[in-house]
């Protein structure tokens, strides 16, 4: 909270973590982040703010149930608002890449269709059809 500018210019708080460097192995990444969404719950409430996971991802998404095994382990037992994966930069020259979203074929996409059809998750159709923001 040390950089938090007050409670009358935040609508959302929230923070970004990725599964990299300190968190690299399933298990690390679900108890850090758990850890990180426990403080954000208490923040959030204590400041009557929005509680968002502002940016997450796994680089390249290397395990075939990271979605459903990782991921959604760490955030269902929390009230978020939104989670917003980073971006798919795609494969640079020398050999380097970078997507946290599995797109076609990748090892992850299979795992990623049942992390959507996951009753814990919502994505734009079923804001839509829940009518969320009349």
């Amino acid at each position: 909270m040390k950089r938090y500018p007050g409670d009358e210019w935040v609508d959302v708080i929230g923070f970004d973590i990725y599964q990299a460097y300190n968190t690299a192995s399933n298990g690390d990444f679900i108890k850090y982040c758990g850890s990180m969404l426990a403080m954000l719950d208490s923040v959030a409430t204590e400041h009557n703010k929005i509680p968002a996971l502002t940016e997450f991802g796994y680089n390249g998404l290397k395990d075939s149930l990271w979605w459903t095994n990782t991921f959604l382990k760490a955030v269902a037992p929390y009230k978020i608002s939104y989670a917003l994966a980073w971006r798919n930069a795609g494969f640079m020259k020398a050999g380097q890449y970078e997507f946290y979203a599995p797109y076609k074929g990748q090892l992850s996409a299979d795992d990623f269709v049942e992390f959507y059809k996951n009753e814990r998750t919502l994505f734009q159709k079923d804001v839509t059809k829940k009518n969320l923001y009349r």
